[in-house]
């Protein structure tokens, strides 16, 4: 996917980054694993924008996404490529959530773990998609899709009469979503 040079960076699983930012992401808080894995001291990321750690690989519709969800107060979960300071790259499974101050978001607060290697791929694989400017196969379209199998299934099940109504009905699908992710 990556056309930006570096080694992967790995940590283990019972390990947390975890770091917090004002409303403009500004760090404010940067704990001792973000900062070895991302190879800056906390003097150096506190400050700074959070998007100092962002890799050039990641689409800015993953960011846009992340803040239109946490502008509404919603929480945020994803899976992110960052870079390190010295160029190398570290994937993590990040929730980010508001931190409020009475009824009013003064920051937000990130945790982040180390993902699966199932995750790290098919997380590629969307943001290749994305940055090669397809559209990502939403996660609504694929729960319809999954749900529109299992019922295809269950009316094969009843038997060979309902059997063409079900092939029917999943080349419908079918074609629906190739439709929407042609672009």
């Amino acid at each position: 996917m990556s056309t930006h040079k570096g080694k992967e960076v790995t940590f283990s699983q019972s390990e947390f980054l975890v770091s917090t930012t004002d409303t403009n992401s500004i760090i404010t808080y940067a704990n001792d694993e973000f900062c070895r894995v991302a190879g800056f001291t906390a003097q150096e990321l506190i400050g700074k924008p959070h998007n100092i750690v962002r890799h050039p690989d990641m689409p800015k519709a993953a960011f846009a996404d992340m803040w239109g969800q946490l502008k509404k107060g919603n929480s945020w979960r994803g899976m992110v490529k960052n870079r390190c300071k010295n160029g190398d790259y570290y994937w993590v499974d990040a929730f980010v959530t508001p931190i409020y101050d009475k009824d009013k978001i003064i920051g937000y607060q990130s945790v982040r773990h180390c993902p699966s290697r199932k995750d790290i791929a098919s997380a590629e694989r969307l943001y290749q998609r994305i940055n090669n400017g397809k559209k990502p196969f939403p996660v609504t379209e694929h729960i319809l899709f999954q749900r529109t199998v299992a019922a295809i299934v269950a009316i094969a099940l009843l038997g060979s009469a309902y059997w063409i109504a079900g092939m029917t009905m999943f080349a419908l699908v079918l074609a629906a979503l190739i439709n929407l992710n042609s672009g």
